[in-house]
């Protein structure tokens, strides 16, 4: 039996993973948009809307569609 993870809710617990290095990641699914930290597993929208508030949150030139970034990571303000 496969152990699904609940959703991340805590923003703090995601920051904590970009400094380690892992990205959010926005994908469509079957059931619509939703957000992910990878590693790490999928995140709130609420925590996801707040994530991509900040400005230390860049977009990682993913180079999908311009100007339509769908992959963020942790940066500084200055980048």
């Amino acid at each position: 039996m496969t152990k699904i993870r609940a959703r991340i809710t805590n923003a703090s617990e995601v920051v904590e993973l970009m400094r380690r290095g892992s990205i959010l990641m926005r994908m469509h699914t079957s059931t619509g948009l939703r957000s992910f930290i990878e590693p790490g597993g999928e995140i709130s929208p609420a925590v996801a809307d707040k994530l991509l508030k900040r400005p230390d949150v860049q977009p990682s030139g993913d180079g999908l569609f311009p100007g339509i970034s769908q992959t963020f990571k942790l940066g500084s303000h200055s980048e």
